[in-house]
């Protein structure tokens, strides 16, 4: 039994308008209108709701000029970030995008953070430092210097946390306070910089997090249910860019997320990790935990999360250590959210670390912890548990943020260049695929990245150039893109000129793409097979068989025609991945029983005790 935690990304279904893009010029974030375009556009979303549905909408301004507002819009708050949150007629926010003031209208969102038999300890820093002697003991020289934003649900006060939280802030309508009502942020506290002082006797282990000399900013905007909006996510992320020297604020850990519904260019979660990378901070997402969701028939592919979506940021799937300390018995989650995104394709994601049946910091009494199925770690002399172990890939997000952490610490670069370190050093596993209590989960870049987190790796490259690229130039994920179909088998390359068409032959980022002409040999980063290099040609992703090819299974495929591509090989319109009836009607998994997306009780789809821990 265990509680998937984390975000839950489900696919959208709508078109992106393309009247607008973002361009970064200058290192400044500018949205620009397309030429001869003097309205802005709306999401197509609003298309399918009664015009005089009452709704909160995120309106985003063009420059400097200042919207009207009719009497029977009210403007509830004018963000951080410039954007005015408003309450409206559905039929009055599409007016407004008509008006040249106005660059994007948007809903305001709302976004969620994501027993077994004898607990069974994880090993995750052992499997994150296969090499590392003390991997066992804290080394709190890791992360020294390094502030890491956490934008959940608070930190509850633990002696394993003493002296790591700097700075806190609730950014919760109606709740002033910084403590962890829902019980997410704690945990992965913990997992991110816990100092393991309550577990040295007894446990058998000492349960501790990857970076403890990092310090933790921790931003509170999930409320004690695990629920925020889109607005208030926001009003975090611009906080931390605006502490960003006081704290050295270098990372931001959002494990937190909702569906997609427009595409990364015009999304205000999009746009806001977009600013917060480019201001210097390496933002880091978990990808979703909707690998098992069949409802579109492909079989849990196109189910990445926003704002996991967005090709800059790091996004982060969920393995299984199998409860051991080394990695070679590891295999991936069935739940873990698989690329490419929907609408812009990105692939993603971009890789994964342990995120299963994760032992971290307890914040007793709050929701997580008093949910049937959630496994309160036994404390070995009587007295109250400590440590709490959840699964998902906001854990997995942690994990990660704290390794960055850690590479930051002894070596400055900038997000680009991390996220292309963790790519480049990750270990790349094997291309076969395995049967986990009835799911299959293959090993392809939609599934697993570039690969399995290693930190010893990641760290050991300091100052390699064959794992360092240019400070100018982008990491941005690819799109995928259908090349074309020989022998009834769908051929796919990756596209890394995603930014060609916004400032043209040069990317937005910088002078030159990561991916391309610097994957060479064994540089590579997705191995000995690139996908970025040749792929342009006759030869597929993975070389001489494509990422489905062989494992594609008739029409439930990803690539299939009634799929996340539409019903052509270009993004159409997708009213044939969800039909008329969306994943979001009482009748499914999202029916107010549940805890985002978790079935308390059991594994959701197999109903197993939790010893498989998938």
């Amino acid at each position: 039994m265990k509680l998937y935690f984390g975000l839950i990304a489900i696919l959208g279904d709508a078109m992106i308008r393309t009247k607008i893009f973002s361009v970064i010029r200058s290192g400044s974030l500018i949205l620009a209108a397309a030429s001869l375009a003097v309205a802005g556009t709306y999401s197509p979303e609003l298309d399918r709701l009664s015009s005089n549905t009452q709704i909160k909408a995120i309106v985003k301004r063009r420059g400097t000029a200042t919207p009207t507002y009719g009497p029977s819009v009210q403007r509830l708050a004018r963000l951080a970030n410039g954007d005015d949150l408003i309450q409206a007629k559905v039929s009055d926010a599409v007016a407004l995008s008509s008006q040249s003031s106005v660059n994007h209208v948007t809903i305001n969102h709302t976004v969620q953070g994501t027993g077994s038999a004898k607990p069974v300890y994880d090993f995750m820093p052992q499997t994150v430092e296969p090499d590392t002697r003390l991997a066992g003991f804290p080394n709190f020289g890791q992360g020294v210097g390094i502030g890491i934003a956490l934008i959940d649900s608070g930190v509850t006060p633990n002696a394993d946390l003493s002296g790591s939280i700097a700075y806190s802030e609730s950014f919760v309508a109606g709740d002033s306070t910084t403590t962890d009502g829902y019980g997410h942020g704690t945990h992965l506290a913990g997992l991110i910089l816990g100092r393991g002082v309550n577990s040295l006797f007894g446990y058998g282990n000492i349960i501790h997090g990857v970076a403890p000399g990092a310090k933790i900013i921790n931003l509170k905007v999930l409320d004690s249910n695990g629920v925020s909006d889109d607005a208030t996510v926001i009003a975090a992320i611009e906080r931390a860019i605006a502490l960003k020297n006081t704290y050295n604020i270098k990372v931001i850990n959002l494990s937190l997320g909702r569906p997609v519904y427009e595409s990364w260019k015009t999304d205000p979660l999009g746009i806001e990790v977009q600013k917060a990378w480019i201001a210097g901070i390496t933002v880091v997402v978990a990808a979703g935990n909707a690998g098992r969701d069949n409802s579109a028939g492909t079989k849990g592919y196109g189910t990445i999360a926003s704002p996991a979506n967005h090709p800059l940021v790091i996004t982060v799937g969920a393995m299984n250590t199998e409860s051991t300390a080394k990695r070679a018995d590891d295999k991936m989650t069935t739940y873990s959210s698989k690329g490419p995104s929907l609408l812009d394709h990105v692939a993603k994601p971009d890789l994964v670390a342990p995120g299963n049946r994760l032992w971290s910091t307890l914040s007793a009494g709050s929701f997580l912890s008093t949910q049937a199925g959630v496994q309160l770690i036994p404390n070995p002399f009587g007295g109250a548990p400590q440590y709490v172990e959840l699964s998902g890939t906001s854990g997995a997000a942690a994990v990660t943020s704290a390794a960055v952490a850690a590479v930051l610490g002894q070596e400055a670069l900038t997000p680009d260049q991390v996220k292309a370190r963790l790519m480049k050093t990750a270990d790349k596993l094997g291309r076969g695929s395995d049967v986990i209590g009835g799911y299959k989960v293959t090993y392809d870049l939609f599934t697993v990245g570039a690969g399995y987190l290693d930190l010893d790796a990641a760290m050991a490259a300091k100052g390699k150039s064959k794992y360092t690229i240019p400070v100018n130039t982008n990491a941005a994920s690819p799109a995928a893109v259908i090349k074309t179909v020989r022998n009834g088998k769908v051929i796919v390359a990756l596209d890394s000129t995603v930014w060609g068409s916004f400032d043209g032959d040069s990317t937005v980022w910088g002078s030159s793409t990561v991916w391309g002409s610097l994957v060479d040999g064994d540089s590579t980063v997705w191995g000995s097979s690139t996908v970025w290099g040749s792929v342009i040609d006759d030869s597929t992703v993975w070389g001489s068989s494509t990422v489905w090819g062989s494992l594609a299974e008739g029409d439930s495929t990803v690539w299939g025609s009634s799929t996340v591509w539409g019903s052509s090989t270009n993004p159409g319109p997708l009213s044939t991945v969800w039909g008329s009836s969306t994943v979001w009607g009482s009748s499914t998994v999202w029916g107010s029983s549940t805890v985002w997306g978790s079935i308390l009780g059991g594994d959701p789809d197999t109903g197993d005790n939790g010893n498989t821990g998938n």
